[in-house]
């Protein structure tokens, strides 16, 4: 058999590739398959940011599983603040200078401490919740059809990224059956509707029902199992009441002792007759049929019925028509935003999960050229479906996703479904604001906005400090009021300032950002401590979230040191932060003073023998080398402070910091994966990003296309939508990067174009991405290096734009920094600049 030459195999494979790219341009948007879900894990999930469902698209039983955020089990209960806590910190600094980590871990100050300290008694705080709340699922809606023994053909099930429709299609008997599913928004509503293309021949039972059996999610645990899953008792069964006419209500409560609900639905037919049943009703002989459901709660003291009431009656004589355009419109006027081209192959006309499963198995063939993606359109699928689930999750007047987002089908999910603030509540937001949604980042602005009296009680009371201290979080408040990682609340400060950076909106910085952020710094003002060992100031003492190192006065793994470096890191971000805010506003100088001094006084950063960033300020041994979490690579990122050219010994050593996690199987849940993309993106490392992309794809990934966290020793996985955030923010960050040092009234960005491009994609488009200073940013490449680019600036002012391209906009050309080319010119607000690439 004669063998093709290399060049000339090359050549076929751009052919094929060209004729693929002359698919269906709508394709790029759809998750599609040629059949039902099996397991929740499949289904697809839609959403408005309060009333979630995941659409399964059975055939003969159709299921939609149902979620509304305020839907939790637990009432708040108010935490109690100990004056002592403040004695028990200084003790446990004490032991740890003296080297005793293992007795700080375990100190605690008796009963009898405490009452001759003579610092009072214990104190509520008002707007905190120490109960264990458990996100709960609103129930399961079931549609049962009977096609009896007439086989289904041509099945199709799909979501469309760009509509936020999913759409279930096959035909039975001759008939075509069609169904949608789409949460909306503007109609505060979750609406379904399901059809035959014959008239009279669609028949349904509809059913509501809920879950009984916490067990039966036990394939998602680990750790979990035992008195926790004992702990949850078969709830009772929510009652479906019928109103009269086409109407029905669905009543129940987040077990135990949680929020009340009410759903309420109608039922809309076209022909054929509506007959209500004991848990649902039957619809016979119809032609179509809309099913419009709303949800009220008693969520911080809510009516739920006139809540869910008043949203039906608002669709009054709302054709289904209207509602999907009005729906349709209101998601692609945030959705259309963004376009990202990364290139076709015939793999993008496959169905999601076979693209997927491709990917898993690392299928490679030797025809081909392997320094290509096989399939480049599935990253960029994966990082608008990053962003759809940003929508659909968190909008406006809604609450922040927690870590299964919105959707959750269990009555015991992971972790409780709960906000983990040591690095999931922040994770979630990574890629709102360069992916142009930064009106979903209200949603978390506003919410921790509302925190603040606790968080100043928290402080005063636990701490004897001024400001605020938040240290984990519920809907109902600040879940606790002291704890051995006070670091939360200067991590949200970052949210609060990065919201300000991408608009320049200098009225929300004053009102809002500014007063978060200096209550956030004058917590640590009054919390710093000096070292003995070297006069200088740390965070004492100090937890690097959910990590331990061995002790060395014992050999045994412990958490408490002073000064480590996440906790400086945040603190000298919220410190650095303040003081750019404040010169911005022109006030508080006494205060920036004292900020500057207390900057310079901070323990310096550690390096440790082997020339990597340590987490801690000693080089300990560690329990575990491939750990999770990168706590200690935030001044990278999500910081700024360390960067390769502000800082190149600092990246050097965070950079071998990050490849000793990943040579010892770090990343390897869906969000740390995700976290290590951002940050070899950061380092300007795409060869290492695009690697990390593609583990998340083979390892971490559902046939959904939901992030997946591994559990009971790797051999199955659950949901955890903070991995889907991070993924579409690193994408993000390979194209486009604008973090730099700002000072003075008016921002001084750079805008980094194609900073950490993948060798792998020769050639692609972005558009409509943010960049700080306020500014649009699309980019084109060709060959992997850049060929066109346009900014669009929100303000005027002056913009600096780097490249490793000789490039120029208009007659300015760019000037050679280095390996890199920058120009910096005059730019007028409105106006769109064209960069081209000098060759």
């Amino acid at each position: 058999m004669r063998t093709l030459p290399r060049s000339a195999v090359l050549a076929v494979v751009a052919v094929l590739a060209d004729a693929r790219a002359d698919l269906p341009a709508d394709s790029r948007l759809l998750l599609w398959y040629d059949r039902p879900a099996q397991y929740w894990e499949e289904a697809l999930p839609v959403g408005n940011g309060r009333i979630g469902a995941m659409v399964h698209g059975g055939v003969q039983r159709e299921h939609i599983q149902l979620n509304e955020e305020t839907i939790w089990s637990g009432a708040p209960t108010p935490k109690l603040a100990d004056p002592t806590f403040r004695e028990k910190l200084r003790r446990q600094r004490e032991l740890i200078f003296a080297g005793k980590f293992r007795a700080a871990d375990d100190f605690q100050l008796t009963d009898a401490e405490k009452r001759a300290l003579r610092l009072g008694e214990p104190q509520k705080i008002p707007g905190t919740s120490t109960a264990r709340h458990v996100y709960q699922p609103l129930g399961d809606l079931f549609l049962h059809f009977n096609h009896g023994t007439a086989r289904e053909e041509n099945y199709h099930r799909e979501l469309n990224l760009d509509t936020a429709v999913a759409t279930t299609r096959y035909s039975a008997g001759g008939v075509t059956f069609t169904r949608e599913v789409f949460s909306s928004f503007p109609a505060n509503a979750l609406v379904t509707r399901v059809g035959a293309d014959q008239a009279g021949a669609l028949s349904f039972a509809a059913t509501l029902d809920y879950r009984r059996d916490v067990k039966d999610d036990m394939y998602r645990y680990d750790a979990e199992l035992g008195a926790k899953v004992e702990s949850v008792t078969t709830p009772p069964r929510p009652t479906w009441t019928h109103l009269g006419g086409a109407r029905f209500a669905w009543r129940g409560r987040g077990h135990p002792d949680g929020v009340k609900f009410e759903a309420r639905f109608e039922v809309r037919h076209e022909g054929g007759i509506l007959v209500p049943t004991a848990d649902g009703f039957r619809v016979t002989g119809a032609t179509g049929a809309v099913i419009i459901m709303t949800v009220g709660t008693d969520f911080r003291g809510a009516d739920p019925a006139a809540r869910a009431a008043h949203d039906l009656d608002a669709l009054a004589g709302r054709a289904f028509e209207s509602l999907r355009s009005a729906h349709t419109s209101d998601h692609q006027a945030l959705f259309r935003r963004v376009e990202l081209d990364l290139g076709r192959t015939r793999s993008a006309g496959m169905q999601t999960n076979r693209r997927i499963w491709s990917q898993m198995w690392g299928a490679r063939d030797n025809r081909v050229d392997q320094a290509r993606d096989r399939d480049p359109d599935l990253f960029a699928l994966l990082f608008q479906f990053g962003r759809y689930l940003m929508i659909a999750s968190s909008r406006p007047g809604t609450l922040p996703p927690a870590l299964q987002g919105i959707w959750n089908d269990s009555l015991l999910p992971v972790w409780f479904g709960q906000h983990t603030s040591d690095i999931n509540v922040e994770m979630n937001y990574w890629p709102a604001e360069t992916t142009n949604l930064a009106e979903c980042h209200t949603a978390l602005l506003d919410l921790v906005g509302s925190f603040v009296p606790a968080g100043r009680d928290s402080a005063r009371i636990s701490y004897g400090a001024r400001g605020i201290v938040f240290h984990a979080m519920t809907n109902w408040g600040p879940k606790t009021s002291d704890s051995g990682w006070p670091d939360f609340t200067a991590w949200l400060a970052r949210h609060f300032w990065e919201h300000y950076e991408f608009s320049g909106d200098r009225d929300f910085l004053a009102r809002h950002a500014y007063p978060f952020m200096k209550e956030s710094a004058l917590f640590y003002l009054d919390t710093l401590v000096t070292d003995p060992r070297t006069g200088k100031l740390v965070t004492a003492p100090s937890y690097s979230p959910e990590n331990r190192f061995v002790a060395p006065d014992d050999g045994k793994p412990a958490h408490l040191d002073v000064g480590n470096t996440m906790g400086m890191a945040i603190c000298r971000d919220v410190f650095r932060n303040c003081l750019r805010a404040a010169e911005v506003l022109g006030i508080d100088a006494a205060f920036r003073d004292e900020l500057k001094a207390k900057l310079v006084a901070l323990a310096p950063y550690p390096i440790g023998r082997h020339g990597r960033l340590l987490e801690w300020r000693t080089d300990y041994a560690e329990t575990e080398p491939g750990h999770r979490h990168l706590s200690h690579l935030y001044p990278l990122y999500p910081g700024d402070e360390i960067t390769p050219r502000s800082s190149p010994e600092l990246a050097a050593a965070a950079k071998l910091a990050l490849l000793r996690r990943l040579e010892n199987n770090g990343g390897w849940t869906g969000w740390s994966r995700g976290w290590a993309m951002n940050l070899a993106a950061r380092l300007g490392d795409g060869a290492l990003a695009h690697e990390q992309l593609r583990l998340q794809l083979e390892r971490t990934t559902f046939t959904n296309l939901m992030g997946a966290h591994p559990r009971l020793g790797g051999t199955t996985q659950c949901f955890q939508i903070d991995g889907n955030f991070a993924t579409t923010a690193a994408i993000a960050e390979m194209l486009l990067q604008s973090h730099g040092p700002s000072t003075g009234s008016r921002p001084a960005y750079e805008i980094d174009l194609l900073p950490a491009l993948p060798p792998a994609w020769k050639q692609g488009s972005v558009s409509g991405l943010r960049a700080r200073g306020g500014f649009l940013v699309g980019v084109k490449w060709q060959g992997g290096a850049l060929a066109t680019a346009t900014v669009q600036p929100q303000h005027s002012g002056a913009c600096t734009v780097r490249a490793r391209t000789p490039f120029q906009i208009g007659s300015d050309r760019s000037r050679a920094v280095g390996a890199e080319h920058v120009l910096t010119f005059s730019a007028t607000a409105g106006q769109i600049y064209r960069i081209t690439a000098v060759r």
